[in-house]
């Protein structure tokens, strides 16, 4: 069951449910019979005196022996009938608002599409966004890597140009004092002799020289091999420096083509939630006419003499279940299974097989069936005492408005027609126009 959230619509619904709850007859009173009586005479051509008629709306025309004669000026024809065609002109203004509720119906059923898809469209652009959020993440993380490993490439080439001066001086310090040494060998063994105090002197003198050609060219391979880690550890970093590179400008291109994505994906919703606004604007304009065509119809059938010598038939008092059928969808506020939004459910949905039987809750008179609106094709039933039932989505009808029927008379079959999501029963019970739980009232 779908509830009617069109102001205008809520209003037409209301009318005619507290006219039904506070009917006490199917008949209207003899008096307006004879009121009409004198309506269906003839009279001379005439003329509106206006042009800017509304459809449906009464036009008053003057004669030329100067009576009075309202007449109805019909949608799309261009002609006006009398007042005595009046019945043919309810029937015309019925179809003409059951055209206009199925419209709505499919309007309906496209605006309920149109935000499945903008829904669909809106979590499909969150779904890229966040991929877009990661991988700029991830972009953001490697850049650091990047940057990190150049800044490490700096501080080792930095480090290898200072190994390489010390390198370059201590090789020029040990070089002197090696050809120190080597001019100390070119004097003869008895010049050092006689150099020295004692040949203790000179053993230790030699032995030092030695000592020290030995440290200054163990500190010269150690300053080599420094130098050629950090150089080794260069190349590494300059290795890494070009992968990250390349893993950088790889997440910069994916970067780019979900940022391109999330564009066009955002196009997409703007353009639905367009659609979905133009589809809601053309609702509210059929809910406009659907409205003014259900007070033209009741404002004809309060004026129109129904006279029948059939009594109402009065409930019972003792309600019974329409459909034997498991409740889908309870009375109260629910979350719409089609607009997906808080919605007061006015009723109970009864989901049986496609075109299960549905029987009058109890006994009463047939005031409606018909299309109306969301509801699709439905069966409302007086059972007098302000006490009224509707039977929605009916497939069709088994009674016809008027009738009198008995508790358990079948008055249609379970249909899916109006807004629906598969075939069920949409039961209510109003009391003077009002819903009420209908589980309240059945056995």
């Amino acid at each position: 069951m779908i509830v009617l959230h069109n102001k205008g619509l809520k209003v037409a619904v209301a009318t005619l449910l507290v006219a039904i709850a506070t009917a006490d007859s199917c008949v209207q009173p003899a008096d307006a019979r004879r009121r009409r009586g004198g309506s269906s005479r003839s009279s001379r051509a005439a003329k509106p005196q206006a042009s800017t008629a509304k459809p449906g709306a009464p036009i008053t025309m003057k004669t030329a022996g100067g009576r009075v004669s309202t007449r109805w000026y019909v949608s799309g024809s261009g002609k006006s009938s009398s007042s005595s065609n009046s019945p043919s002109l309810k029937t015309n203004l019925e179809s003409e608002r059951e055209a206009v509720d199925k419209k709505r119906a499919e309007i309906h059923a496209r605006i309920a599409s149109a935000r499945q898809k903008e829904k669909l469209a809106y979590a499909q652009l969150n779904v890229i966004t966040h991929q877009l959020h990661a991988t700029e993440g991830t972009l953001k993380n490697n850049q650091k890597k990047l940057n990190s490993t150049v800044d490490q490439i700096h501080k080792t080439e930095s480090v290898i140009t200072q190994t390489q001066t010390a390198e370059m001086n201590h090789e020029q310090l040990a070089g002197s004092r090696l050809r120190e040494i080597y001019e100390g060998h070119r004097l003869s063994f008895l010049e050092m002799a006689f150099q020295v105090d004692s040949l203790e002197n000179l053993l230790d003198r030699m032995y030092y020289q030695e000592r020290i050609a030995a440290i200054d060219k163990a500190l010269i391979d150690q300053l080599r091999a420094r130098k050629q880690a950090l150089q080794n550890n260069k190349d590494r970093l300059a290795s890494e420096k070009n992968k990250l590179g390349d893993i950088v400008s790889e997440i910069a291109k994916k970067a780019m083509e979900i940022a391109r994505l999330r564009g066009s994906q955002e196009e997409v919703a703007e353009r639905l939630k367009s659609q979905r606004a133009l589809f809601e604007q053309a609702e509210r304009d059929l809910a406009i006419q659907s409205k003014s065509l259900e007070k033209q119809i009741l404002a004809m059938e309060t004026s129109q003499n129904h006279a029948s010598s059939k009594p109402m038939q009065k409930g019972t008092g003792a309600m019974a279940m329409p459909l034997r059928a498991k409740v889908t969808s309870p009375f109260g506020w629910r979350t719409h299974p089609i607009f997906r939004r808080k919605k007061f459910h006015t009723g109970i949905d009864l989901a049986g097989p496609m075109r299960s039987p549905i029987r009058a809750s109890d006994s009463g008179c047939v005031l409606f069936t018909g299309w109306y609106g969301g509801y699709g094709k439905v069966v409302i039933v007086s059972h007098g005492n302000n006490m009224s039932t509707l039977y929605a989505h009916m497939s069709s009808f088994a009674v016809s408005k008027g009738q009198n029927i008995s508790k358990g008379d079948i008055v249609g079959y379970e249909g899916a027609t109006g807004f629906a999501t598969g075939p069920h029963l949409h039961f209510e019970v109003r009391v003077e126009g009002k819903p009420h739980n209908p589980l309240n009232f059945v056995n």
